[in-house]
């Protein structure tokens, strides 16, 4: 199962240039929310939050997200699909 750290900011493109050069890459979703999947971030999201904050980047969002079991099987059936197709 996947575990990934949403954050959201006011100021997306400098919290990711932040994150990208302490390096943490962090994806921009569509609505903006960042997402960070590597294991430390994950596991410490304390250590990204006071990351952004000493840059003066406040987060107005910070959270783990773990995916449930439908998520994990939608994903491996997709996955599956895609190899067939193929």
């Amino acid at each position: 199962r996947k575990r990934r750290l949403l954050v959201r900011v006011r100021d997306v493109e400098s919290a990711q240039r932040v994150l990208t050069a302490a390096g943490q890459p962090a994806e921009i979703l569509q609505d903006g929310t960042l997402v960070l999947k590597d294991a430390g971030s994950v596991e410490h999201p304390d250590d990204t939050n006071r990351l952004l904050v000493n840059a003066g980047i406040s987060p107005t969002q910070l959270m783990v997200d773990d995916e449930d079991l439908e998520q994990y099987f939608l994903r491996m059936v997709g996955a599956d699909r895609r190899m067939q197709d193929e």
